[in-house]
């Protein structure tokens, strides 16, 4: 396997278990807009000790190209967050997450329109896997979804568009800098805001403690620093349009340990889910069309 489709498997799995760290920091009595800010912030100083170790000129940027972090840091991250927490509060897990993965549709298309990267059979079969797969494996199929409000319905869509322009605004900006450089400019964005609406204050009293400072640092490298590299990493290699298509394997992850971990239920949905998003993401990376 090509290892830049490797690094966005493994980012997808790190961001697809995601959920062990909010959980138990939503415990210690932390909003989700507070955890997003303690994502955006340890990541940050991570990613930016990595550069001071390895290569301090990785840190220079030129100013005409703030767009580009801007709308990684700022309209993605943050944006995606807002979009996606509020989705979930008014339409529910299942429903926010099928909207969610409606992410790879976006970004194929903008990838059509702005990189000139060809709409094949194979992608478009791809598509379908991966978001039918998405759909069965959050629980739609089972008609559990209850009532829609068109607010929460946007808001999803939302999410989904937002997550997928990273993948588009680090593709700009992987044509100028390096990984750490996309990475590291996406998190000091995405902190900037958070921290403005994420009550810093409050934030640091709930977690002064070793088990909230614990989980903290583990939200901030495993599903914040490390994924977001790998992914930045493997996506200066890959077509977005792929990236995004694999990257599915995140819902995947996230099932198999609520099964595992948490003893959830699996029925024949979340099977054949699991089985389309994986099918999905082998079909594309056994191809060589972009």
């Amino acid at each position: 396997m090509n290892k830049s489709y490797l690094y966005i498997i493994c980012a997808a799995t790190f961001w697809g278990a995601m959920g062990v760290f909010v959980n138990a920091l939503s415990a210690l009595g932390l909003s989700t807009v507070q955890i997003a800010m303690l994502r955006a912030c340890t990541s940050l100083l991570f990613i930016g000790f990595l550069i001071i170790c390895r290569d301090r000129a990785l840190f220079k940027i030129k100013l005409r190209d703030i767009w580009m972090f801007f709308g990684s840091g700022i309209v993605s991250y943050f944006l995606f967050n807002n979009c996606y927490f509020t989705a979930i509060k008014e339409v529910g897990v299942a429903v926010s997450s099928v909207l969610l993965y409606t992410s790879p549709i976006f970004v194929t298309i903008m990838s059509v329109i702005l990189f000139g990267e060809k709409m094949t059979v194979r992608k478009v079969i791809c598509l379908l896997f991966a978001v039918g797969g998405c759909a069965l494996v959050s629980g739609l199929a089972s008609g559990d979804i209850g009532s829609i409000s068109f607010y929460g319905f946007f808001m999803g869509l939302a999410s989904g568009f937002t997550y997928a322009l990273y993948s588009i605004f680090s593709t700009y900006a992987l044509r100028k800098y390096k990984p750490l450089t996309v990475t590291f400019y996406t998190f000091l964005f995405g902190a900037t805001a958070a921290t403005i609406i994420g009550n810093p204050v409050a934030t640091i009293t709930t977690i002064a403690n070793p088990t909230g400072i614990l989980w903290t640092l583990a939200l901030g490298i495993f599903s914040g620093a490390l994924p977001y590299f790998l992914y930045t990493l493997g996506l200066s290699k890959v077509p977005a349009s792929h990236a995004a298509v694999i990257s599915t394997v995140e819902p995947v992850v996230a099932s198999l340990l609520g099964i595992f971990l948490f003893r959830e239920s699996a029925d024949i949905f979340t099977v054949l889910g699991i089985a389309l998003i994986l099918s999905a993401a082998i079909i594309l990376n056994l191809g060589k069309e972009n």
